[in-house]
């Protein structure tokens, strides 16, 4: 336990590794492709049109527009798929299984059905229905895009948590065997203090949140829309706290070196 803080430890690398990743995490990125579709400031988010203007002299440019927002949500489902096979985040398996469950059997093959039939819609009545049925049935991105950033931060913040808890007896030991030695730890034991603190509030805002997260679904908007954004204020505030714990944990670091 002497040497727990060197830099050469793997525990102490793994944890200071983990938790200095978190700067380049945004929770905020989240709501990035739901930004058009929301209102600035708000809770609350509105749909994207999906009765565009049709008649039969615009029915050709309303068709193309329609095909256009289709391509540009498989698009965004693609991004998506990426970001959960992605193997830098620290997503549960159980987690990782239902985001790709519902991206690609339900979300894509969705949107894709629609690309092959609306080229073939001759009418504004079946043009109007089917943009309705790509917004109202699959909600890409006040939905689906959310859900799968949020669950995808609070799984990382979770993982940390997890790293810096295991962490804190021997924390504790090395605190204790300093102390033994004559070292004047006061400010390492006062930082390992707000650490366990830093962690436990961390905890607190970020258990539970992937399962409520998970569990909405398109028909619930725009009810659920306030399920996202208390997700997005935990997320943050929980980086703010796990931040914090890796100024602290480097703290005690140096303190005992």
């Amino acid at each position: 336990m002497k040497h727990l803080f060197s830099r050469r430890t793997t525990a102490g690398a793994v944890a200071a590794g983990a938790v200095a990743g978190l700067v380049a995490m945004v929770p905020g990125a989240a709501f990035a492709a739901a930004a058009s579709s929301a209102t600035p400031g708000s809770t609350t988010a509105t749909s994207q049109p999906s009765s565009p203007l049709c008649t039969p002299a615009l029915f050709t440019p309303a068709q193309q527009r329609v095909e256009g927002d289709l391509t540009a949500r498989v698009t965004q489902l693609n991004a998506l798929s990426s970001a959960v096979n992605s193997t830098t985040n620290h997503l549960t398996p159980g987690d990782r299984q239902t985001l790709q469950n519902d991206i690609t059997t339900t979300e894509l093959p969705g949107i894709q059905a629609l690309q092959a039939k609306v080229p073939h819609d001759t009418t504004c009545q079946q043009l109007r229905t089917d943009a309705h049925s790509m917004v109202f049935t699959y909600r890409v991105y006040v939905v689906m895009t959310p859900q799968t950033h949020l669950t995808i931060v609070l799984d990382d913040e979770t993982a940390i948590e997890g790293v810096l808890t295991n962490l804190e007896p021997k924390i504790a030991t090395a605190i204790q065997n300093a102390q033994a030695a004559g070292k004047n730890v006061t400010a390492a034991q006062a930082a390992f203090n707000d650490l366990k603190n830093q962690v436990s509030t961390a905890q607190a805002v970020t258990t539970g949140q992937t399962a409520l997260v998970l569990a909405q679904t398109p028909s619930g908007f725009p009810g659920n829309w306030p399920v996202f954004t208390t997700a997005r204020t935990d997320a943050d505030n929980a980086r703010t706290d796990l931040h914090a714990a890796y100024t602290d944990f480097e703290q005690i670091r140096s303190d005992l070196q």
